[in-house]
């Protein structure tokens, strides 16, 4: 699409705007100049968006899990439907610029460039996943109080409860290869979504990559934890429920890390390394050689 000009009452000139995407190119470079801006942002800062990105997460977990254990919802239904709600929370997440740690993996690139130390990248990763840590535990605290939590009855924490054992149900090995895939999904995602210049664009390029995390049973380290809590601190009588692994602290602890283990490996090197050699890294020595010549 063709700049088209527009009229700029304030300053009385003429000035342009473009809807086309960001090529892959600028979109490498936003992604690298958005990276060091977030892992240099005051500690504060860090941790209140931290906090802020597990809140939404969970959100879009909360509205997932609401969808499967609706009694009015097909098994059918709901396993199409879910995913995507469970994609709206990641969505808030990004557009509001919270932090989240599986998308802040893509600041690899940072210290691809020489940008960033390893030592600052590891401080910011640690910071914003304690602090998704927090805000999740803090939205499954508030909706435990507000009574809902054993609606349908029960159902809505058995579902939680179903969907926890099965994620704790992998080895180590699979887990990590799980989370390497989870987060290659999101940061697609986010990388799609940096193409974009309005908020459709970025809803609807952000949608279909996140919802496909819970719908192929990948995983992402964040996006897991409202679930885990709420089946943690929550008991039933339920007498039929038969889960395929235990739900403990010592569980959820080890498919955490895991988890994070391949989330780092599936956002900072499948993504973010790669990217970085193929468009910012060549293009860079492109520009060298022929300042030289």
């Amino acid at each position: 699409m063709a700049d088209k000009p527009i009229q700029n009452a304030n300053e009385g000139h003429i000035t342009s705007y473009d809807l086309d995407a960001y090529e892959p190119n600028r979109i490498a470079e936003k992604v690298l100049q958005v990276g060091i801006k977030k892992t240099n942002y005051p500690a504060y800062k860090t941790i209140t968006l931290g906090f802020m990105g597990g809140v939404f997460i969970s959100f879009g977990a909360l509205y997932e899990l609401y969808i499967y254990s609706h009694p009015d919802i097909g098994s059918g239904t709901a396993a199409v439907v879910a995913p995507f709600f469970y994609a709206v929370g990641y969505i808030m997440a990004f557009i509001s610029g919270a932090e989240v740690f599986t998308t802040n993996n893509l600041s690899a690139m940072g210290w691809a460039s020489g940008k960033l130390t390893l030592l600052e990248i590891s401080k910011n990763w640690s910071v914003v996943l304690a602090a998704n840590i927090t805000g999740a535990m803090f939205v499954v605290s508030m909706f435990y109080f507000s009574g809902l939590v054993f609606q349908f009855d029960n159902a809505f924490v058995d579902t939680a409860k179903s969907l926890s054992a099965q994620k704790l149900s992998f080895n180590p090995i699979e887990t990590t290869v799980i989370g390497i895939f989870g987060n290659m999904f999101i940061c697609a995602g986010l990388w799609l979504a940096m193409a974009g210049r309005t908020v459709t664009d970025k809803f609807i390029a952000l949608l279909v990559p996140v919802a496909a995390v819970p719908a192929l049973n990948f995983q992402h380290s964040t996006g897991s934890m409202f679930q885990f809590f709420l089946a943690l601190v929550t008991e039933t009588e339920a007498v039929d429920l038969e889960l395929p692994s235990e739900i403990t602290f010592l569980s959820v602890t080890s498919n955490l890390f895991f988890v994070s283990l391949g989330n780092v490996i599936g956002g900072g090197l499948f993504i973010a390394i790669i990217y970085y050699f193929v468009f910012i890294r060549e293009t860079r020595l492109d520009e060298r050689s022929e300042n030289n010549d």
